[in-house]
This record gives C-alpha cells, structure tokens and sequence, in this order.
C-alpha cells in the first residue's frame, strides 16, 4: 500500500479501460504479443475476426493507446505489452490450485513450524501453532498453474529476494520509479527492526527484514558461498538471518548503526548498516 496521494488521471484512466472492454480487442492485443508486428492484414487473419468492417473498427479503438500504427505495420505500445503481461499471467484464468505445506523454517516467536500458503495469488508464511504472519506477497497464478509446489515455492524465493535488492538500489519493482530507503525500529509487524521501500512516484511501500536485503551484498555472497550456502539454491525463509532479526543489536557511536550477524558453526560474519539499510562495514570471526 502507498503512503501518499499519487494523482491519476481518473477520466483518462477509465477511457482506457472502456477501451479494452471486448474480447475482439483484447484479442487483437495477444495476436500482437505473440507475433509482433503485423501488417494490417496479416493481423486481421490472426484475431479471426471475419468482418473486416468490424476488426477495423476494433482495432481504431486500441490504437494510440495500446497499438502504435507505422507506415506498413501495427505493433504494441509499452502500456499495451503492459496489458497483455497482466493478460498472460492467467489472474484472470482458473484458479490454481493452492497450498498449504510446512516449509523448513521455524517461527521466530514460539518455535514452531512455519507453513506456506498459496491461494488466489496470495503467499503466507504463517506459524502453524502461534499464527504469526511472517511474510505476505503476491505471485501471478501462472507462476503457480506451470509448476508443482515445489518449483513454486524455489521461483517465488527467487524472484522476492530479488525484487527487495531492486527496491534496496532505488528502483521500484512495481513501476520502476524511484525508491527511497529506511530502517523502522518496532514496526507493526513482527521484526523488532524493519526495512522499508517507498517508491517516490506510485507511492508502493516493500518492507521486509534487514537480513533480506542483504542476499545481493559481496561479503554475504562470499561468506555464503565459503559454507556451501547459495541463494539461488535456497528459500530465504531456511537462511535464519532473512527470518528472524532477534540477534540485530543498534551501536549509536558516533552515528546510529544496525549490526546483522550471520552465523555458521565456525564463522560469524558481522554487517553493519546504516539508516537506509545500507552496508557500511563487515567484520568476520572464527569461533574459538
């Protein structure tokens, strides 16, 4: 949700929309997708709409808006390819099939097992004794209907963790707009401290632990790897300091920083952040 008024255009906005409201046009839009650029009548014989008449008349309606004509050919604007993404993520196909499976991660707060939970686009990561909500995100139905549980839930860690880093450099992965960084210290979630997303343009706030946004950093990778820990090959919810922020401790000498242990049976790699979640400093240990 956004934390500020961002002006829409509502008349445009809702012109656009009625623009779309019939399947001839929103097949027009697939056939472009699927095979780029087209000469009018080559167009026409792949939307099957056998009125020319009324193809024209479809098409008319779209172009501009969501179909740039050129002197030979018809091809999707931005907002068009936009439409047909949102199209061919099947959120408006049949449902998929949900999930409800234990992961192998435990609850920060009592312990137990956390489960995951699919349904109708929506992802949980929800204590299954004390219902703690972990994490909540969405993911297109496609992403769910093209593959098993499993590969699901391996395609949904990928690609939050890396939407997070997006953010964390100042690019919105929801409009591509500018994004602004913070720490939240008691957030009304249950991290004791969270980090926080605000895109300056489309007004989206991503929050997540501190321990998230640190999967992209150099010294973690290496630290990381030097275990035979990868990130691509595990769930961030398995990789304790992405879950659970208890160890976090704040130094305020001479300026306010967060410390972020990772830890292994041998080795402990210390990052400290800054206000905007930003790496300023690692350290790293043996244990003795």
């Amino acid at each position: 949700m956004g934390e500020q008024t961002i002006e829409v255009d509502q008349e445009r906005a809702a012109s656009a929309f009625g623009a779309l409201a019939d399947p001839s046009r929103i097949g027009i839009l697939l056939a472009l997708w699927q095979s780029g650029p087209l000469a009018f009548a080559d167009l026409h014989r792949e939307t099957a709409i056998e009125d020319s008449g009324r193809f024209n008349y479809h098409l008319d309606r779209l172009v501009d808006q969501f179909v740039i004509k050129t002197e030979d050919t018809y091809r999707l604007t931005p907002v068009g390819a936009k439409v047909a993404d949102i199209l061919l993520d099947a959120r408006f196909g049949p449902t998929p099939p949900p999930i409800d499976e234990p992961t192998d991660a435990d609850c920060p707060d009592c312990g137990e097992r956390i489960h995951a939970r699919y349904e109708n686009g929506d992802i949980r990561l929800q204590c299954s004794a004390c219902d703690l909500l972990v994490h909540y995100g969405y993911f297109p139905p496609r992403g769910r209907t093209t593959r098993d549980a499993d590969g699901f839930l391996d395609a949904y860690s990928q690609r939050l963790w890396r939407d997070f880093s997006l953010a964390h450099r100042g690019v919105c992965p929801h409009c591509s707009g500018r994004m602004r960084n913070r720490i939240d210290e008691d957030p009304d979630w249950y991290p004791d401290y969270a980090a926080k997303s605000i895109c300056r343009d489309c007004g989206v706030s991503v929050g997540s632990t501190l321990g998230l946004r640190l999967l992209g950093d150099p010294d973690v990778v290496a630290f990381l790897a030097d275990h035979d820990v990868h990130a691509d090959d595990n769930r961030f919810w398995t990789l304790e300091f992405c879950l659970d922020d208890s160890d976090v401790r704040v130094v305020s000498d001479p300026v306010r920083r967060y410390v972020i242990p990772i830890s292994t049976d041998s080795e402990t790699l210390e990052v400290i952040v800054d206000e905007t979640a930003s790496v300023v400093e690692t350290a790293r240990w043996s244990h003795r």
